[in-house]
C-alpha cells in the first residue's frame, strides 16, 4: 500500500496558480497611488526585487565583453546598448547566445534568466557572486531540473510561485509550451496584505465600507507567520490558492527530514533541524520562541518593507534588547560566563549560530535552541561553541557546557536534541530499535509538533509493530495539524488493522484542514477503496476533486501526470485517467505509462489505439508480458 500512495502523492516543492473565483487582486501600481512612500521604500528593497526585467540598473553581473569558463564549458558575456547576452555551448552542442530577459536575487547572488522559444525560462549557467564580484556555475548551488536532453535550472517549473506575485504557468500539454504569466515582478503587496481590489474600490468611492485588506501584525502569531512560510518553507503545494491570512494546511503541507532522499546536500540535519537556506519558518516554527512566546518573524524583522538585514540596528549581532524583552538578565557574563560585548554574550552567536547553509554564504538558524556538542560529534551536526572556538573539539564543548550549566539531564533542550538526533539517524538506516524512541517523540507534546511529524512518517517503515499503527490513528485525531496530515498520508495497516483504518480515514475525510482531506482520500484510495456511503461518500468525492485541483498545476510534469493518472485509475474514473497518462507519456515516453494508458483508453473503447499502444512494447521491456496479456484479452474487440 506504501507503494500505491508514494505513486499517487509525489512531493511537488513550488507551485500557486491563479483561481478564477479568487478575491481580486489590484497589483503594487493601485496601491502606490495612495500609499506612495510606503511603496518606495518597498520597491527598494529586496522582496521588489527578487525578479526584474533585465536592464543597466538590475544587472549587477560583469558583462563587459568576457569569456569565463565553468565547469569546463565557455560563456561570453556581453552588454550591447543597456541589453545583456550569455552565449553558450551547452544546451545544443553549438554556440548560441541569449538575451537576458529577467534577473533573479540582488543581494548576494544574481543569476540570469532567458526565455526559449518553447516558453521555457531558464537559469542560465553563469551566476554572479555579487559579495565577491565574480562569477560561478549555478550547478555549484543544487541540483538541476532535467528539461529535454539537457539539465537545466527551469524556472517556469520548478522555481514556481516565489519570485514574482500572481503568477500562472500557463503551460500547453498539448504543444509542451509556456505561456507564463504574472501581475508584478517580486513579492507584492498583496502577497502579504491579501487581495486588494475591493479595497481600492472602497476607498476610491469614499462610501463606507468594512475593514477590507489584511494587516499581518493583527493575525494571531500562528497565521501571522504563515503569511511568511508561503514562500520561506520548504513545502509540498496540495491546493492552489493561498492568499494572506489563510490557513497555511489548507494549501501547504511541510517537506519534512524523514521524506527526503538520501544526499550529500540534504535539506535538514539528522535532528530535524533546516540545514539549507530558504526554510526559515518551519525552523522558526521548531522554536521555544515561537511555540511558548508567541512570537512572529515581525517581531525581529519590524519593517516588513524593508526587509534588509544589514540595515535593521536592533538585529546586530551584539544587539540584544529584542531577546531580553523577554530574557531579563540573560545577556550577562553570569549567564555567558563571557565578557561583556564579546562574540560569547551575543545572543544570536550562541542561540542562532550560522549553521544553515545558503547560497555561497551561511545563515543563522531560526530554530533558536542551545548549542548541543554531543550531537558534533555523533552526527556531525555543527554548534555554536565548536563554530567559535574552533581549536577545541566537541568533547571539550561538553564538558564546559556541563561545568557551566549542569549536565544534559532528562527533559532539556539538549537531552531532547540528541534523541531526536540519535533517533532519527536510526530510523534513516531502518533500525527497528527506533521504534520505541519514535513512539515516545509523537506522544511528547514537549517536542515542536513538526518534529513529533517528522517521528511519524519515519513510523511508518514499521507498519508491522500493532503499535505502530495505533500511534498513526490516534495522530489523526491530534490537535496539530501537521500530525493528521502526516498520519493521513503516511499510514500503513496491516491486513488485521485495513478496517479501523478505512474508519479512521473516512472521519478524516471531515477534517478542518483541507490537506488533511486530501491526504485522507489519497490513502483511501491507496487502500483500494472506490465509494463510501452515505455523508462520507459525498466527503470521499469532495476529497478526491481537490486532487483533481493539484493535477491541474502540474501539468508539466511527467511524474506528476502519472501518479494523477494512478490516482484517478484507482478511483475507478478512467475519463480522468486517461487525460493524465497522456499527458505523462507526452512528457516522457515511459513503458509503463504506456501500458496503463492503453489499460485504460481500452475501458473507455478506444481499442485501436490501446492496441497500437501495446504493439509499442517490445519484447524484452518490463511490461511487455503484461502488454501481451492485455493485448490477447482485446482480441475480437
Amino acid at each position: 500500500m506504501r507503494y500505491f500512495l508514494s505513486l499517487l502523492l509525489i512531493a511537488a516543492p513550488f507551485g500557486i496558480a491563479a483561481q478564477t473565483d479568487a478575491p481580486a487582486y489590484a497589483g503594487a501600481a493601485a496601491c502606490g497611488k495612495c500609499h506612495a512612500e510606503i511603496q518606495k521604500k518597498w520597491a527598494g528593497a529586496r522582496h521588489s526585487k527578487m525578479v526584474q526585467p533585465a536592464t543597466a540598473t538590475s544587472v549587477q553581473g560583469d558583462f563587459s565583453g568576457r569569456q569565463v569558463v565553468l565547469r569546463n564549458e565557455p560563456y561570453l558575456l556581453t552588454n550591447r546598448a543597456g541589453k545583456f547576452y550569455i552565449t553558450e555551448s551547452y544546451l545544443t552542442g553549438t554556440p548560441q547566445q541569449h538575451r537576458v530577459d529577467y534577473t533573479l536575487g540582488n543581494r548576494r547572488i544574481q543569476h540570469y534568466l532567458t526565455t526559449l522559444r518553447d516558453g521555457r525560462i531558464i537559469v542560465l549557467p553563469p551566476s554572479w557572486d555579487i559579495a565577491r564580484k565574480q562569477w560561478f556555475h549555478n550547478f555549484d548551488i543544487g541540483d538541476p531540473d532535467e528539461s529535454g536532453q539537457v539539465e537545466v535550472q527551469l524556472w517556469n517549473k520548478n522555481c514556481y510561485s516565489c519570485h514574482v506575485s500572481r503568477e500562472e504557468k500557463n503551460f500547453d500539454v498539448e504543444r509542451l509550451e509556456y505561456k507564463t504569466a504574472w501581475q508584478d515582478f517580486g513579492i507584492n503587496c498583496e502577497r502579504c496584505h491579501g487581495p486588494s481590489a475591493q479595497h481600492v474600490a472602497n476607498r476610491t468611492s469614499r462610501k463606507p465600507h468594512t475593514p477590507d485588506t489584511l494587516v499581518q501584525t493583527k493575525l494571531t502569531p500562528d497565521r501571522n507567520t504563515m503569511v511568511c512560510a508561503q514562500c520561506h518553507s520548504f513545502r509540498d503545494i496540495f491546493i492552489n490558492g493561498y492568499k494572506a491570512g489563510d490557513n497555511y494546511y489548507d494549501y501547504f503541507v511541510p517537506i519534512l527530514e524523514y521524506d527526503q532522499p538520501v544526499d550529500k546536500d540534504p535539506a535538514y540535519w539528522p535532528d530535524g533541524r533546516t540545514r539549507r537556506f530558504s526554510n526559515d519558518a518551519l525552523g522558526f516554527w521548531q522554536s521555544r520562541c515561537y511555540l511558548q512566546g508567541k512570537a512572529t518573524c515581525l517581531n525581529c524583522h519590524a519593517d516588513a518593507h524593508d526587509t534588509g538585514i544589514e540595515k535593521n540596528q536592533q538585529l546586530r549581532p551584539g544587539a540584544s534588547a529584542i531577546c531580553t524583552g523577554c530574557h531579563a538578565g540573560k545577556a550577562t557574563a553570569v549567564h555567558t560566563h563571557h565578557p561583556d560585548k564579546s562574540a560569547g554574550s551575543s545572543c544570536v552567536e550562541c542561540h542562532m549560530p550560522r549553521t544553515v547553509l545558503s547560497v555561497k554564504a551561511e545563515i543563522r538558524d531560526h530554530s533558536i535552541t542551545v548549542p548541543v556538542p554531543e550531537n558534533t560529534s555523533r552526527h556531525a551536526i555543527p554548534n555554536a561553541c565548536n563554530n567559535c572556538h574552533k581549536d577545541q573539539t566537541p568533547e571539550w564543548a561538553v564538558q564546559t557546557m556541563d561545568k557551566w550549566w549542569g549536565p544534559a539531564g532528562e527533559g532539556s533542550s539538549r537531552w531532547r536534541a540528541v534523541r531526536r538526533a540519535d533517533t532519527f539517524a536510526g530510523a534513516r538506516k531502518g533500525d527497528r530499535s527506533t521504534v520505541e524512541p519514535l513512539l515516545a517523540l509523537v506522544a511528547d507534546s514537549g517536542e515542536p509538533p513538526l518534529l513529533r511529524a517528522n517521528a511519524l512518517g519515519y513510523l511508518a517503515q514499521f507498519s508491522t509493530d500493532r503499535r505502530v499503527f495505533q500511534m498513526f490513528r490516534w495522530a489523526l485525531g491530534e490537535s496539530e495539524p501537521v500530525l493528521r496530515t502526516v498520519a493521513a498520508l503516511r499510514i500503513n495497516p496491516v491486513q488485521a488493522d485495513r478496517r479501523a483504518a478505512v474508519s479512521e480515514l473516512a472521519r478524516a475525510l471531515g477534517d478542518e484542514a483541507a490537506t488533511v482531506r486530501l491526504g485522507a482520500a489519497v490513502a483511501l484510495t491507496g487502500l483500494g477503496i472506490r465509494s463510501l456511503s452515505g455523508k462520507d461518500g459525498e466527503l470521499l468525492a469532495s476529497a478526491r476533486s481537490l486532487y483533481d485541483s493539484r493535477a491541474k498545476l502540474n501539468t508539466d510534469d511527467a511524474a506528476q501526470q502519472f501518479a494523477a493518472g494512478r490516482f484517478f485509475q484507482l478511483s475507478g474514473d478512467d475519463a480522468k485517467a486517461a487525460p493524465a497518462f497522456e499527458g505523462s507519456l507526452k512528457l516522457n515516453p515511459d513503458s509503463t505509462t504506456r501500458y496503463l494508458l492503453a489499460a485504460v483508453i481500452a475501458r473507455l473503447g478506444r481499442v485501436e489505439e490501446a492496441r497500437k499502444l501495446l504493439e509499442e512494447i517490445r519484447l524484452g521491456d518490463p511490461q511487455y508480458q503484461r502488454a501481451q496479456a492485455l493485448l490477447k484479452s482485446l482480441q475480437g474487440r
